[in-house]
């Protein structure tokens, strides 16, 4: 039988501890290593896990002299998978139409609404996978990140079912509020809301598959969508309103809304809204928006009417050949600003004021400490009483004015009228205390406010 050598295998691991490398270097006693001796070898590197002990067998009776040979692996952890929620509808709801190839608007394209049915499969949650632990060759466990757990769906319009399974528990609207789930009621209509159905008055979101006569008033705390013509009728939303037809006003029509406007056109109309406009059309129509008008599509054009937008307006084309005069404002009227000069005195007015009556009430606290008498119903403190609850009063709804102006004149710098295609003679663009009367036609071209004028510059961006 061969003898053993007294040669030592060189052993090598790496420095995180998941392999392990073996050398031989050749005999010069004539001996031969066994894989029992290179076994031994590892054991004293302290090499204990993951050894391919066949490696060894083979390392030994081939003889790989002056060779670095792999003969050992650690485990790698494998991290656990976190629980997580599988949604059956869509939380991602594009409220902006889709601008065609053609350059026209689909508004059919626009989406608030994701409706269910009572009993639907809302969302199933998968619990989370355990990992597994990994192991150097040493030996030394290498903890696996664990799964976490997901928190119950909170929110209303649901059931739990099986732990895992919620599903609707009425027929409605589903939204994500933050991280709530939330079926809401929807009051919905097949076809037209004429005046012999009454007005509607709804607390949920509204849904008209037809149209709207003139004289109906339709209120929702939620928001509005209808898929018909749209005639001389009140429409007020707490949320968006999509016409995707639009509305003939005939002077005599009323939009107001807290969201955004989407709708196909406005003629003769009055609109108030909080949020931003997209429109093709807006024909002799009185506007306030808080946000900004976009009417970039083929057709996009205002024609006559009063239209105003704190944050500016993008159309493709402003006025038409007749001249029909077209007023045109963005940014905070002069008005705004006055109004916040007289409240921000007024704030440090009031403040001013009432840490004047807290003083007072101070010294009454005062006096009743050092004579121990009762000064509770002296008629000097019952009046500082009622001048305090009256200027705290006043000074909260002073601020609260303040912030909401504050921010609309914050919103409102920078804004300009962006005309795509042209501007018409005819056409009154204001911005700010500012007014520019249009005399010749311009193309392409962007009105905004220097310090003592309106000026142009270009804007093309290719609409034909």
């Amino acid at each position: 039988m061969a003898m053993v050598t007294q040669e030592k295998p060189i052993v090598r691991v790496t420095m995180d501890g998941m392999e392990a490398y073996v050398t031989l270097p050749t005999p010069d006693d004539g001996g031969v290593y066994t894989a029992e001796v290179l076994e031994q070898e590892l054991d004293k590197r302290g090499v204990r896990s993951g050894i391919d002990k066949q490696k060894l067998k083979m390392l030994a009776s081939e003889k790989l002299y002056g060779q670095e040979v792999a003969v050992a692996w650690g485990e790698k952890p494998r991290d656990g998978k976190d629980g997580y929620y599988e949604y059956h509808f869509n939380r991602n709801l594009d409220k902006k139409p889709v601008i065609r190839p053609d350059g026209s608007v689909d508004y059919w394209s626009v989406n608030s609404i994701e409706s269910v049915l009572a009993g639907q499969v809302l969302a199933v949650y998968h619990p989370p996978i355990e990992g597994k632990d990994g192991v150097t060759v040493g030996g030394k466990p290498i903890p696996a990140r664990k799964g976490r757990e997901q928190l119950p769906l909170k929110g209303k319009g649901f059931e739990r079912k099986d732990d895992n399974t919620y599903v609707a528990a009425i027929d409605g609207k589903i939204e994500m509020q933050n991280d709530r789930l939330v079926v809401l009621p929807v009051h919905e209509l097949s076809g037209n809301a004429e005046l012999s159905g009454g007005n509607i008055d709804f607390r949920g979101d509204v849904v008209i598959h037809g149209g709207v006569e003139s004289g109906v008033s339709i209120k929702s705390a939620g928001s509005i969508t209808i898929d018909g013509i749209v005639e001389a009728c009140t429409l007020e939303a707490g949320k968006d309103i999509i016409l995707r037809s639009g509305m003939l006003g005939g002077n005599k029509a009323c939009v107001k809304t807290k969201g955004n406007i989407t709708a196909k056109f406005f003629e003769f109309t009055n609109v108030e809204c909080d949020g931003d406009i997209q429109a093709d059309v807006l024909m002799d129509c009185k506007v306030n928006c808080k946000g900004k008008i976009i009417m970039n599509g083929a057709r996009g054009s205002i024609i006559g009417g009063d239209v105003r937008a704190i944050r500016g307006i993008e159309v493709t084309s402003l006025g038409n050949d007749a001249e029909k005069k077209t007023e045109i404002t963005v940014g905070a009227s002069p008005e705004a600003y006055s109004r916040l000069r007289v409240l921000q005195k007024k704030v440090q007015a009031t403040a001013e004021n009432l840490e004047q009556v807290e003083a007072g009430l101070h010294k009454f606290e005062e006096l009743e400490k050092s004579r121990g008498v009762s000064y509770r119903d002296d008629p000097r403190r019952m009046s500082l009483l009622r001048a305090k609850i009256r200027d705290t009063a006043t000074l909260a709804s002073d601020k609260d004015e303040e912030k909401k102006l504050r921010q609309l004149v914050e919103c409102s710098q920078g804004a300009c009228v962006s005309v795509l295609r042209e501007t018409h003679p005819g056409v009154i663009i204001q911005i700010g205390d500012l007014r520019l009367n249009v005399k010749n036609l311009a193309k392409s071209v962007e009105f905004y406010k220097l310090a003592d004028k309106i000026t142009t510059r270009s804007c093309y961006q290719g609409v034909e």
